[in-house]
């Protein structure tokens, strides 16, 4: 199964393509501006140490100077804990001449699509199960 989500934020478009494995982990394609491969998150969700709570252990890899790390860890964590699933992200986003500003807000429609694709596989498993 495949799940497809996209934000727009004035010039910027962000997508992210999620392949499901029916429970067992979901690989994703997360591109923006010119798609590339530049960087890949694998998050692993576990018991916290405290007891209390999941958290995710996450393992990166990067081509040099790619900063898209950065999106594919955070969106690889966060889909990882909102459905328990190990999860792995590609990602290929470049924007010429981004600000601080501009990354930031990319980021955040990194997450937003995150989100929205989690919402997507919920409601599919809940479909199925019905």
């Amino acid at each position: 199964m495949q799940i497809h989500a996209y934000c727009d934020h004035g010039p910027y478009r962000i997508a992210l393509v999620l392949h499901t494995t029916e429970g067992r982990g979901l690989c994703g394609f997360l591109t923006g501006g010119t798609a590339h491969v530049g960087a890949v998150a694998y998050a692993v969700p576990r018991p916290k140490s405290s007891g209390t709570g999941m958290t995710a252990d996450i393992s990166s890899i990067c081509g040099p100077g790619h900063k898209d790390i950065y999106a594919a860890q955070q969106v690889a964590q966060r889909i990882c804990l909102k459905v328990n699933e190990t999860v792995c992200i590609c990602a290929g986003i470049h924007i010429d001449h981004a600000s601080q500003e501009e990354i930031r807000q990319i980021l955040d429609l990194c997450l937003d699509v995150a989100d929205q694709a989690v919402e997507q596989y919920q409601n599919q498993q809940e479909e199925e199960h019905v």
